[in-house]
């Protein structure tokens, strides 16, 4: 007995959830069929309920086992050809009945022969073949397989294996088919089977037939009926959402494996003889231990996983019913004209008959009217038609579409029913002008549906960046800058046609923020972008302008600071009177030490050009011979050496003392440096915007 679907819901992950059932008397089993890739998911999921007077027995299906390996572990099979003298050989040893032409004959099979027979020429013309066997006397007898109108087969077990090998061949011709039957007992039944299997995802697709003064969307869901049968008048409903699902190998049987513990073996004590009766044993020891197989751990264990990789064989799963109640009955799926081109024709069109049910983190699509879809056909259902708040407009976005701005339908969500993705044609006064792809929408999103280029319609940009000094703190020795880092974005918008439009521009977000003093504040923002929304008149071209700003930060060692550094920002107001003049007062300072630093350096030359000189000299005092002339040259060399020694112990002492000098100044302006005190400035050339960015960043 077979079971109708009944009830299908169908999810956007590829999961079906299928309830099929039916009223009965009776007990007969009821048996389902499955691709065999299916049956993971059925021993997962497969509940079945009886809310009649009956109950149910057991389940049992088709294993996994490839029948070819198991058929080669029975005792009978028949091969393909000479079918009747193939099962009689492999009937040897079991008892049969043969009804021939001209007797009843009971017994053994012992074999069959096959002897030529041939012409009076003595040439073969065909072989005779006979079933040889062994009646209740013990007589061995030939009959000839002509000659046989029918035989049984007496044996329980022999006929058991043949009726195992009839029924795994028929099994055998749908290698993918699994059967799954179901045993009842009583006589009254309800049974209801629940399930999931893979499924096509079912899709949708819109159509919104926009006026000015109303807006109708209708949905239409998209279904596969990929069943091995036709659904007729069943309950549909399609799910939005993302449950967990998952496929797990449960239908391939495992066979774990386990170590291998053999008998001790024990010998058989040998004469015992003192010259040669060790030998002896343990020569037959060796033997016995060569005979026996040696157990290798690790290649049982390799065994036994491939033994698991095998299928098991597997006549019969039982399990008791269990699991939760019968579902609620579902709402069903209608048939409904395709889409007229106007709103009030649509609105007018066969009502959609479709029940939308939030289900917590799902929503679901219940179709009212049964559906029926003929076996390996698709069909569309109509899941929703109803009034909807769109509103036309003009975005630009020049990421997306440089130069021209794309037409949209604002369309606001307020149908009550979460819409999901799907490809959206849109008619506007009953005129197709686009497509488009409907996002994920919530209840009450608001979503802009780009369906067309407005070539009438050209965006030019134009940019323009800089930086200006806004402040400048004293902090732990050194200048903290506040720099106003801007850019100008100038869009140009020029409408060509004579009517005017609704141009939004979308402006994409970055580091920086919108001077509010500059520019008009945004009439919407998303994640990523701001929006401005204008009305541009016809055959005009208008400029729009968004400025930005941002606070950037650069720091400058005080003592590093030139003169005219300090006397500028001085001048600009960017420090004041007081810390401007302390500020002179560490420069006049530096100065000193520039200046020190000035002679060391002159010092420290002219100690090098001494050092050279000193080299000739030692290179002419060595080239110098015993003459009258040559010693008075010497002494000259000599005495000249040693005033340049005098003026090098001159040199280090003037050093040492600029080195206390510099380190007595540097003291001096570290104490200076110290007292500078941060005073704020006066603040007269920050616009009020301004002040709180550089509040902000200061204390940043």
């Amino acid at each position: 007995m077979s079971l109708p679907v009944r009830r299908m819901v169908l999810y956007k992950h590829g999961v079906g959830f299928i309830e099929r059932g039916k009223k009965f008397k009776g007990n007969e089993p009821i048996k389902l069929k499955f691709k065999k890739k299916e049956m993971d998911d059925i021993l997962k999921s497969l509940s079945i309920f009886d809310t009649g007077n009956g109950r149910v027995t057991g389940v049992s299906y088709e294993t996994a086992e490839d029948i070819t390996a198991k058929l080669a572990e029975k005792a009978i099979t028949v091969p393909d050809r000479e079918a009747m003298l193939g099962l009689f050989r492999q009937l040897r040893g079991y008892e049969v009945k043969l009804n021939t032409t001209q007797e009843e004959v009971q017994g053994i099979v012992v074999g069959t022969q096959e002897d030529p027979k041939l012409t009076g020429e003595g040439e073969l013309v065909e072989r005779e073949a006979s079933v040889i066997i062994k009646d209740a006397d013990n007589n061995i007898k030939p009959i000839k397989a002509d000659d046989i109108v029918h035989f049984n087969v007496l044996s329980s077990e022999a006929f058991d294996d043949l009726d195992y090998f009839l029924d795994a061949i028929t099994t055998e011709r749908k290698k993918n088919i699994k059967g799954v039957t179901v045993f009842l007992d009583g006589k009254d039944h309800d049974v209801s089977v629940n399930y999931i299997v893979s499924m096509p995802s079912w899709r949708v697709s819109y159509r919104i037939a926009f006026n000015e003064k109303k807006t109708i969307l209708q949905g239409w869901g998209i279904i596969d009926n990929q069943l091995d049968e036709d659904l007729k008048d069943i309950n549909l409903s399609l799910v939005a959402g993302k449950p967990i699902s998952f496929i797990y190998d449960i239908y391939t049987p495992r066979i774990v494996p386990r170590p291998v513990v053999r008998e001790e073996v024990r010998t058989v004590s040998a004469p015992v003889d003192l010259e040669g009766g060790m030998d002896q044993y343990e020569e037959d020891e060796m033997e016995m231990m060569k005979e026996e197989k040696c157990y290798d751990f690790e290649e049982e264990c390799m065994d036994g996983l491939m033994a698991d990789e095998a299928p098991m064989a597997m006549k019969k799963a039982m399990s008791r019913s269990a699991g939760m109640g019968p579902p609620a009955g579902m709402s069903a799926l209608m048939s409904a004209p395709a889409p007229e081109p106007t709103p009030d024709m649509l609105q007018e069109s066969a009502r959609v008959q479709t029940r939308s049910v939030e289900m917590g983190e799902f929503f679901k699509y219940d179709i009212e009217t049964p559906v029926t879809v003929k076996r390996g056909q698709s069909a569309m259902v109509p899941i929703l038609q109803c009034g909807i708040t769109c509103e036309k407009e003009h975005v630009y976005n020049a990421s997306k579409m440089p130069l021209n701005p794309v037409v949209t339908m604002k369309v606001t969500n307020d149908t009550g029913a979460v819409l999901e993705r799907g490809p959206i044609l849109v008619l506007d006064d009953g005129t197709y002008v686009g497509e488009a792809i409907l996002p994920y929408t919530t209840n009450g999103s608001v979503n802009h549906i780009a369906y067309s280029v407005d070539l009438g319609v050209e965006v030019k940009e134009e940019y323009n960046s800089g930086s200006e000094l806004e402040q400048i703190e004293i902090s732990n020795r050194y200048f903290r800058k506040i720099y106003m880092e801007w850019k100008e974005t100038t869009y140009k918008v020029t409408n060509k046609k004579k009517d005017k439009v609704d141009l939004v521009i979308e402006h994409p977000k970055s580091s920086y923020e919108i001077d509010e003093e500059e520019t008009v504040k945004p009439t919407d923002e998303t994640d990523n972008y701001y929006r401005w929304k204008f009305k541009v008149k016809g055959k005009k071209t208008s400029d729009f302008t968004v400025r930005e700003t941002t606070i950037t930060h650069y720091t400058e060692y005080i003592r590093d600071s030139s003169t005219s550094t300090v006397e500028h920002y001085y001048k600009s107001k960017y420090i004041s009177k007081a810390n401007y003049d302390k500020i002179q007062e560490i420069m006049e300072l530096q100065a000193k030490i520039h200046k020190l630093e000035e002679e060391a350096d002159k010092l420290d030359e002219e100690r090098e050009d001494i050092y050279e000189e000193q080299e000739r000299l030692r290179e002419n005092l060595e080239s110098l011979g015993d003459t009258k002339k040559e010693d008075t040259l010497r002494a000259k060399y000599v005495d000249k050496m040693d005033s340049q020694e005098g003026r090098l112990e001159a040199i280090k002492k003037r050093e040492k003392a600029i080195e206390k000098q510099v380190e007595k100044i540097d003291d001096e302006i570290d104490k200076k440096v110290d007292k500078l005190r941060d005073d704020g400035g006066p603040l007269t050339k920050k616009p009020k915007n301004l002040v709180n960015k550089l509040k902000r960043a200061i204390k940043r």
